[in-house]
């Protein structure tokens, strides 16, 4: 039975589909509310002429649920498979519906999985489009079957885009209520929760999946309608609210959603080839674009990249490009290592790459052994040995690498990065039987190499430069009456926050003839707006750094950087604008502008009438770099 009220092409290119794929045993019923649409009607008169479609016609729009119950009325002592005119059926959906109605005598009313069907929408990463054609539907379709076969699991409402309505629970539990529900959204939602009240069930059919092309009827509405219904539902069923929020946590359905995404996994492209296992967070910055490099290399050389992040609750969730085309393909750990272990090596892993545990439960740290196969670590920063990661101290300053039990007091003041809740001598003692098992140990600069080597006796570390740097001969921006320094990047309170806010104040506080702009944006723009003598460009894609900074005509670059970096990617942005920089004399940008003679170097913690004194002066210095 499909309630329709126009809906343009969609409507009628799922009106066809549907016929073709309604088994031709079952009767047709077509409620037209009231249509306006020229080629809505005409395609509807055309349907009425087959012997097994019936046609209503309604004289005045009534909303969906009206028109669905005037269809079901029409049906008296059948069943009824309740379906939206913008639905997208394959072949044989409908009578897996059917089937899976009449697995149990409680079942009342049966939903398939779609791409757009609120709780039962797949994948879990929120409504997507539908399948872009015939072909593409069919086999989604196959692999969501092959998945979960005959399974059905228990949802607290059915979805009214396509529900199946056994007709023991229609004629108990009776019809849709007209009087609450304006034009639609929520009826189908009220009559289940009345039928729960009578011990009647409502499942998800896992194994059945049915497109949705989404809202054709009352696109424009649908926002406010769900709203107020929404609200009506809550004032009608007290606990409504709960009871989703409460599924939402539990996700009975999760298991069946991964396993399809594993089923699609295995029938890429790519399931035959062997694989490199990739671990990292999920922050972006600049471990995000050495991973996509590390990633194009293994697929350069044949392999399968198999990308680890860390998703909520203690979950590890697999992908294989930087983009996450598997949302449901997680693992929650402790408890699922050895499901994970399973699928990992049906994935023929060769090595691992560590580039970050942040967000990752620590029993990720023996995914090598558990797989028996080389793993190396690749150092960004300093979270194997500093729970806050980047060596910053309670002060904001940096911290010069104190015992492990100064580190403790430091955490305890300013807080930890890392949310494992670990004493810092224990981290230590961990990391160092990591990287002791570890087959490689990768830096980007003999300054990261040092630091870890002081406190990890007997690491080698393999020093692997993240770029060349060859700085082409630097000129100093002129052209304003003001000087204009130029920042890259997204700036923390250990890029340099503070102290950029503090140098633009006392510029403006002192009238200086300086003007600092941000190419990129901070952790509070709005502040560092409020000198007036600092500008914010925003966000930038990879690529257009050194154009932008170009732009803004800066005299050179500054690093306002506090905290030893491992390499400093602003830097190299700095220079690909052929502007010299000046950077404090700490991490890998101090070791890369000695050793490129591209810039000039301040003592770190200087104050910030001191730093401003320097950028000032910095013109005539660089004609003797």
């Amino acid at each position: 039975m499909i309630p329709v009220h126009d809906g343009g092409q969609v409507v009628i290119a799922c009106l066809q589909r549907i016929i073709r794929h309604v088994p031709r045993s079952w009767p047709i019923i077509l409620v037209d509310d009231e249509s306006r649409d020229p080629a809505i009607r005409e395609l509807l008169d055309t349907l009425a002429t087959r012997p097994r479609v019936t046609l209503v016609r309604l004289k005045a729009q009534g909303g969906f649920p009206r028109a669905a119950n005037t269809g079901m009325r029409a049906a008296a002592g059948h069943d009824v498979l309740l379906l939206n005119s913008d639905a997208l059926p394959p072949p044989g959906a409908f009578a897996h519906l059917r089937k899976a109605a009449y697995s149990c005598g409680d079942i009342g009313t049966v939903s398939p999985l779609s791409n757009d069907a609120t709780l039962l929408t797949y994948p879990d990463n929120g409504p997507t489009t539908p399948p872009d054609d015939e072909a593409s539907l069919m086999h989604l379709a196959a692999l969501v079957a092959d998945a979960n076969g005959s399974a059905v699991v228990d949802i607290p409402t059915g979805v009214g885009f396509c529900m199946y309505i056994r007709r023991d629970c229609l004629d108990d539990v009776g019809l849709f209520r007209e009087d609450a529900f304006a034009q639609g959204y929520g009826e189908e939602n009220d009559f289940c929760l009345r039928a729960r009240h009578l011990g009647w069930r409502h499942v998800a059919a896992v194994g059945a999946y049915v497109a949705h092309a989404g809202s054709a009827s009352f696109a424009a509405t649908k926002n406010a309608l769900i709203e107020r219904n929404l609200g009506v539902l809550e004032w009608l069923h007290p606990g409504w609210r709960d009871l989703i929020e409460d599924y939402g946590k539990r996700d009975p359905l999760f298991d069946a959603r991964r396993r399809i995404d594993a089923r699609r996994w295995r029938r890429t492209a790519d399931a035959r080839r062997p694989s490199v296992i990739f671990v990292t967070h999920a922050d972006g910055g600049g471990v995000e674009r050495i991973l996509r490099e590390r990633v194009a290399a293994a697929k350069a050389d044949g392999r399968r990249a198999i990308i680890l992040r860390p998703g909520s609750d203690e979950e590890v969730r697999i992908c294989d490009s930087p983009q996450n085309n598997f949302p449901d393909l997680s693992y929650r750990l402790p408890d699922e290592a050895s499901s994970l272990h399973a699928f990992l090596r049906s994935c023929r892993p060769e090595r691992i790459e560590y580039h970050h545990m942040l967000g990752h439960h620590p029993s990720l740290l023996g995914l090598g052994d558990a797989l028996g196969i080389p793993f190396q670590v690749y150092v960004h920063d300093y979270a194997l040995l500093c729970p806050r990661v980047t060596l910053i101290g309670r002060d904001g300053r940096y911290c010069g690498e104190p015992d492990a039990s100064t580190c403790d007091h430091c955490v305890a003041d300013a807080g930890r990065m890392i949310e494992e809740t670990i004493d810092t001598a224990d981290l230590r003692l961990r990391s160092a039987a990591f990287l002791a098992r570890a087959a490689a140990i990768v830096a980007p600069s003999d300054d990261a190499a040092a630091r870890l080597q002081r406190h990890f006796t007997g690491l080698k570390a393999d020093v692997r430069p993240h770029e060349q740097d060859t700085v082409r001969p630097l000129s100093v921006g002129r052209g304003l009456d003001r000087l204009v320094v130029a920042v890259v990047g997204a700036l923390g309170i250990d890029k340099g926050y503070q102290v950029l806010l503090d140098c633009a104040r006392d510029a403006a506080d002192r009238r200086l003839p300086l003007t600092f702009v941000l190419v990129g944006h901070s952790i509070d723009d709005a502040r560092l707006l409020q000198t007036g003598r600092c500008f914010v460009t925003g966000p930038y894609r990879e690529g257009e750094a050194a154009d932008l900074i170009r732009q803004e005509r800066a005299a050179f670059g500054f690093i306002p950087s506090i905290w030893p970096e491992t390499w400093c990617f602003a830097l190299s942005e700095i220079w690909r604008a052929d502007l010299p920089a000046i950077a404090f004399d700490i991490g890998a940008p101090a070791d890369r502008i000695r050793a490129t003679r591209g810039g000039l170097l301040l003592p770190l913690g200087l104050a910030p009438g001191a730093v401003n004194a320097a950028l000032l002066a910095a013109p005539r210095q660089f004609g003797h770099v």
